[in-house]
């Protein structure tokens, strides 16, 4: 067997439908593929993924840049060292023409300087101009590519410290923009932003001694803590689709707010998301990603083992089901991916059509796993054996 391993079932229900003469059925049909590491590196993790389903990720130890296109073999592309924040970046615009992540370069002084860097249209690395601030990261990336979002050290740290991590936003024609961060906030950091740039997300940390990430929001420049409907602030926020009208989030951590995942829809306000079943009731929950219309979201929620102490499990999550274990979900469709003795797995992004799931795991041998999840929901495939027109089966 090569090393991408392919594992395929479907799983076929009759609707009542079928029983009235119609000749279509229910149909899922879920597909693991793994991804091999790239040639001459032995670990190598994943962190984002395009609408096409090309995945972006890093190369240990070096930190450097790979990308995963559908068919194709691992590319190393080089750039910074991004494994400084794992499953989270590199990032990668959802048309797969833009790639960033932090770079360190030498300025002359005494230390290497972070600044964000880009990689568009298949071209080398480029540093991003139009920098304020000091040291900067970059945590976020629009749908289209053209907004960054992250977080900076002040271009004049306080003679005595500590100094606040300063969130911003960055396009070509603007730069580096500061974002304000509200009265009762000491640090912050943005992570989402919407193509046209109007709206970020976020969090926001309350004191120099309290480290606590609530969920903030910029609406053109404005920052506003993002509570629940009893008016209680929320964990951080990590995602969001095109136009920021669907946010997701983790829970709160160390018990001052709700621990579980949320999702924030234009129209709707914010709901929980339920814990996975079997899930510890505390869990801390986090939401990466979810699909362009915020029916499909996914994450990972911390598990308490007795031997390793905190581990992740990812989750999946849709409108239609609710909350499964991706362990457990994959196990219903004969797939073994992840398991109870894995030291890690986590559900890192979504395609924006919510077929496509990009896993990021190490497993019981302290291996680096990674592998897309394709699911063909059942009003794309019929009985009589012809594929339907959707997002993973084209017309022809």
């Amino acid at each position: 067997m090569n090393a991408a391993t392919v594992s395929t079932i479907t799983r076929c229900l009759l609707h009542g439908a079928l029983a009235l003469g119609l000749s279509s059925a229910a149909a899922d049909s879920v597909t693991l593929t793994e991804l091999p590491a790239p040639e001459g590196y032995a670990v190598a993790g994943v962190a984002n993924i395009a609408a096409d389903g090309t995945v972006i990720g890093v190369a240990y130890p070096d930190g450097l840049v790979v990308r995963w296109r559908p068919g194709a073999s691992p590319e190393v592309l080089g750039g910074g060292m991004t494994f400084t924040l794992d499953n989270i970046t590199p990032l990668i615009s959802k048309d797969g023409a833009v790639i960033a992540t932090t770079g360190y370069f030498d300025d002359g002084g005494e230390a290497l300087v972070a600044a964000p860097e880009r990689w568009i249209g298949a071209t080398d690395w480029s540093r991003i101009t139009g920098t304020t601030l000091g040291n900067a990261s970059v945590f976020g990336l629009s749908s289209d590519g053209n907004v960054l979002t992250g977080s900076a050290e002040p271009a004049v740290p306080p003679p005595e410290g500590p100094w606040p991590q300063l969130p911003w936003s960055w396009t070509a024609i603007a730069g580096q923009v500061e974002l304000a961060l509200p009265a009762d906030a000491f640090s912050g950091q943005a992570w989402a932003a919407s193509n046209d740039g109007h709206v970020v997300a976020g969090f926001g940390e309350p004191a120099p001694d309290d480290f606590t990430r609530y969920g903030l929001r910029w609406d053109d420049g404005t920052p506003s803590w993002i509570t629940d409907a009893n008016g209680q602030r929320v964990g951080q926020a990590i995602g969001c689709n095109s136009d920021c009208s669907v946010i997701v989030g983790a829970g709160v951590d160390g018990g001052l707010g709700d621990p579980r995942a949320w999702r924030w829809r234009a129209g709707e306000g914010l709901h929980y998301l339920d814990l996975p079943e079997g899930a510890q009731a505390d869990a801390v929950t986090y939401a990466f990603e979810s699909s362009e219309d915020g029916n499909v979201v996914v994450g990972s929620y911390v598990v308490f083992d007795p031997t390793l102490g905190p581990t992740n499990h990812g989750f999946y999550w849709n409108a239609d089901g609710g909350m499964r274990d991706i362990t457990l979900y994959l196990a219903d469709y004969g797939i073994t991916f992840g398991a109870a003795d894995w030291v890690d797995l986590l559900v890192n992004g979504v395609t924006p059509d919510g077929r496509t799931l990009l896993l990021n795991g190490l497993d019981a041998g302290y291996q680096r796993r990674r592998a897309v999840v394709q699911i063909v929901r059942d009003d794309w495939i019929f009985a009589d054996g012809f594929e339907g027109i959707g997002p993973l089966r084209p017309a022809r």
